[in-house]
């Protein structure tokens, strides 16, 4: 099963609550860095990723 896809990370974080969630669940440091790179992260499934690889490990 996909994710839906967004334009980016805003759109995602408006429109999908699990995202949000998620997002808000993260580090603040984990936040600031996948900030940045918002433009392409337009699924939950590529937050996730950028978390992991930012956190080393799964969030």
């Amino acid at each position: 099963m996909g994710f839906p896809k967004y334009s980016g990370l805003a759109e995602l974080l408006k429109h999908d609550a699990e995202a949000l969630r998620f997002f808000e669940d993260l580090p603040i440091e984990v936040r600031e860095r996948i900030a940045p790179k918002g433009k392409r992260i337009d699924s939950l499934e590529k937050l996730k990723d950028f978390a992991e690889a930012l956190s080393g490990e799964k969030p």
